[in-house]
């Protein structure tokens, strides 16, 4: 069914991997410790190496190990010396081109470039991700192996409604986060580490006593979710009350002659014994209709340069900056609240901070007016 609805990934994915396999077979060809011994010998300043004594034998595998050819793959794409194809169209400069020239293409590219609005949207447009700096600190837990256990990055995109309108354009998405955890720890600690909107607050009509109160969040309340990865659901549960969502989905589908799909427990499944493909997009469901695709992006062993602490991961690798939402008022402050059907308004829904909220539609406490008021979900950690 995915692959119906994702096949033009199937060009640019991998072929399927089981991780554990890959892994296990790719460290019996690495010996991690004997790389690491070799380093410290080369970072020791009493040692010989700057010296040129290093012995024989740890010359020949030093020189084997960073031999270029290991940087290549059979059948890769030679290197491009074409210099134009190393120049961008943000560091040309208005001075490169001449007052004279009327070719069009050039006079609208100078035009881009004199215009701050246009400068000010291409930074905004061609935004990367941001890595997220983390502490190391010291403690007395369990440690990874290097040369054993393996990091896997996960990258989680934002929700998105699927929109059919006939016209065979594909639906921007924009990514969330990029989580890395260790292969031997489970889908429900990856479930725990992604962050959506949805799953901050719930949406209750205050509009009558508009207090924001701190409360259970949907996530709290609501607990349900799965992953679906290759022809397997994975539903979350860990609480005896949650509810199976891919049940109306396999019903749905065994109707239609698709399947047949497995079931089982993302606490019980541990990430390096799933067999993925690289670069494919799989679903995560929650919320009852909250839907994100994941992509298996990149994986490897762990060394001794990482954080060998296994309660650091999972951890978020990389963000997408998001832009703040201010108020619809006064353009300053960020939003707190959210109205919808407002009878003295143009917008519907409307955002407002909480001074401009209040000011506008109440007087003295009673509410003018028809409308529904919601408090505005936000992430603390992320303002």
């Amino acid at each position: 069914m995915m692959d119906a609805v994702y096949g033009v990934y199937n060009k640019t994915s991998s072929e399927k991997v089981n991780l554990k396999e890959y892994f296990d077979q790719y460290s019996k060809l690495v010996n991690c410790k004997e790389l690491h011994d070799l380093r410290t010998k080369a970072l020791n300043p009493s040692g010989n190496f700057l010296q040129g004594q290093l012995p024989d034998e740890d010359f020949k595998f030093l020189a084997e190990y960073c031999s270029v050819d290991n940087l290549t793959v059979p059948g890769e794409v030679p290197k491009c010396m074409d210099p134009r194809t190393m120049r961008r169209k943000e560091i040309y400069e208005t001075e490169d081109i001449p007052d004279d020239v009327g070719l069009q293409t050039l006079v609208e590219l100078k035009k881009r470039l004199n215009s701050k609005q246009s400068n000010t949207i291409n930074s905004i447009k061609y935004r990367s991700e941001t890595y997220v700096q983390h502490d190391v600190a010291k403690s007395a837990g369990p440690l990874a192996k290097p040369g054993q256990d393996t990091l896997i990055y996960i990258r989680v995109y934002n929700p998105f409604m699927h929109r059919n309108t006939g016209v065979d354009k594909p639906q921007k998405i924009s990514l969330n986060c990029v989580i890395v955890m260790l292969g031997f720890q489970t889908l429900d600690k990856l479930r725990d580490k992604i962050s959506c909107i949805s799953d901050l607050s719930v949406s209750t009509d205050v509009s009558k006593h508009p207090i924001r109160k701190a409360g259970p969040s949907a996530k709290e309340l609501y607990k349900s979710g799965f992953f679906y990865i290759e022809d397997t659901f994975y539903n979350d549960f860990r609480d005896p009350t949650n509810e199976d969502y891919s049940k109306v989905i396999r019903d749905w589908a065994e109707t239609r002659n698709l399947g047949p799909f497995k079931t089982a427990s993302m606490a019980d499944v541990r990430v390096d014994s799933l067999s993925v493909r690289f670069g494919f997009p799989w679903v995560y469901q929650h919320q009852a209709s909250c839907e994100h695709l994941i992509v298996f992006s990149d994986a490897r062993l762990i060394n001794f340069d990482d954080n060998l602490d296994v309660s650091s991961y999972p951890r978020i690798h990389r963000i997408r900056p998001r832009p703040s939402r201010y108020c619809m008022m006064c353009g300053v402050h960020a939003v707190r609240w959210i109205t919808t059907n407002n009878d003295r308004l143009p917008h519907n829904p409307c955002f407002f901070c909480d001074t401009c909220f209040k000011s506008y539609n109440y007087v003295k406490g009673k509410k003018l007016g028809n409308f529904k008021a919601y408090p505005y979900p936000f992430d603390p950690d992320f303002p």
